[in-house]
């Protein structure tokens, strides 16, 4: 009876020995080009609401890694600053705290000032008739050589993976109170417009004689409430959708440029099939944000009506006066950042 038990032993320590040597963490020994059967989720921390279109485009992201993975690859995402304030992000994707993040361009701008292109006012085409050519100018310059792709390399020099540059509308002027509805320049003068950040911007808020007021995204409503701010820069959808404000005027003060973006270690750690998916997502990431932000301008003026804010779309000859003014800082940046000047050059090459 004794060798019975010792014989069970024995067997049981070796099922349970082979059962324990088949199973593999989700992370453990993939080197690149090694494709397998193990799961891979990236956490991706970023500032804005669940409701907003930027959590619910980071949804379909996931979703699409997933199909295309067969379940290898997914995001696992916090919303609303939930890890941290949304400042922290690329040096946490740096040093590996979270594996990807959806900076804004003024917020890179504060790891390489070649960014901050997209903060100059008046640079890609627009027409309030016909929104869709801001879309195709600026995505013409994303996919660009000498544009898009120059920028997306030197990020990989600062240890970054840009996998999307994403769009949404110019960014425009808001305010809270219909008394300070900005027409022109004495309207704007004294007004504390919030920003996220970027001295270009500030330059630019500045030059209108108005002051700029950094405050994360996740303070403008308190802001507002406190009257911190009297109004804001932001894209027409969401500030409608996500602020009390009551006028719009519609100046392409900057461009903000979402960045769909990872630390290019964690990229280059990947197995090489989801290195690709990755990248081909990517891709597909900033068409879907074309075709989805493109749509939500048809319920712009609708949304503003809702919510009793009234619209002020400047003539020709006023949008020449904010030119005289805001052209010149195209210049300026060129000046103060390598390669600035050829990249101005593409954006007028690629003009639709």
């Amino acid at each position: 009876m004794k060798k019975f038990f010792i014989v069970i032993t024995i067997l049981m320590i070796l099922i349970l020995s082979a059962c324990s040597g088949s199973s593999k963490s989700s992370q453990e020994g993939d080197g690149p080009g090694n494709s397998n059967s193990s799961e891979y989720v990236l956490k991706v921390s970023h500032a804005y609401p669940t409701t907003t279109l930027h959590h619910q485009s980071l949804e379909w992201f996931s979703d699409e890694l997933e199909k295309k993975s067969n379940g290898r690859l997914s995001l696992e995402i916090y919303p609303s600053g939930q890890l941290m304030p949304p400042g922290q992000e690329i040096q946490a994707i740096i040093n590996g705290q979270i594996d990807m993040g959806i900076p804004i361009s003024t917020v890179l701008g504060s790891i390489d000032p070649i960014w901050h292109l997209f903060e100059l006012p008046y640079l890609f085409e627009f027409s309030n008739e016909d929104p869709s050519l801001y879309y195709k100018h600026k995505r013409a310059f994303f996919d660009s050589q000498k544009g898009g792709e120059v920028i997306k390399k030197n990020s990989e020099e600062h240890g970054l993976k840009i996998l999307s540059m994403s769009q949404e509308d110019f960014s425009q002027l808001f305010t809270v109170s219909k008394d300070n509805m900005i027409t022109d320049l004495k309207s704007a003068e004294g007004l504390k417009i919030r920003v996220g950040g970027g001295t270009m911007l500030n330059d630019t808020i500045k030059a209108l004689g108005a002051n700029p007021t950094v405050v994360d995204a996740t303070e403008v409503s308190t802001s507002v409430q406190q009257g911190v701010i009297n109004g804001l820069v932001s894209t027409p959808y969401y500030a409608l959708s996500n602020y009390p404000i009551k006028t719009w005027t519609s100046i392409p003060i900057n461009n903000f440029t979402i960045a769909v973006m990872m630390s290019q270690q964690k990229f280059e750690s990947l197995p090489e099939d989801l290195q690709t998916i990755l990248v081909e997502t990517g891709k597909d990431f900033g068409k879907h944000l074309d075709e989805v932000f493109l749509e939500n301008q048809k319920n712009n003026e609708k949304l503003a009506k809702e919510k009793d804010a009234e619209m002020y779309f400047p003539t020709e000859g006023e949008h020449n006066e904010f030119k005289e003014i805001l052209l010149p800082f195209h210049d300026k940046w060129a000046k103060t950042v390598e390669g600035g000047q050829e990249l101005l050059d593409e954006v007028e090459n690629t003009r639709p």
